[in-house]
């Protein structure tokens, strides 16, 4: 099972690479946008993972300083 899961993932990747490909080829969408757009959705991607993590970290704390 975790083959077919793999292969799932990967079709799913290289269809969303054949897109932006295709929005890229028949749009005339410029590469430098398409770059621009990738590095502000990994920047805000690291910033909702460094949320998700500060979260964590304080949930933690609350719990292990009420045990105490």
């Amino acid at each position: 099972m975790a083959k077919k899961r793999r292969r799932s993932f990967i079709t799913s990747v290289l269809a969303c690479i054949a897109f932006i490909a295709a929005a890229i080829w028949s749009w005339d969408l410029p590469v430098a946008d398409v770059l621009s757009y990738l590095v502000l959705m990994l920047l805000f991607l690291a910033g909702i993972v460094a949320l998700a993590l500060g979260f964590g970290a304080l949930l933690n704390w609350l719990r292990n300083r009420r045990d105490k």
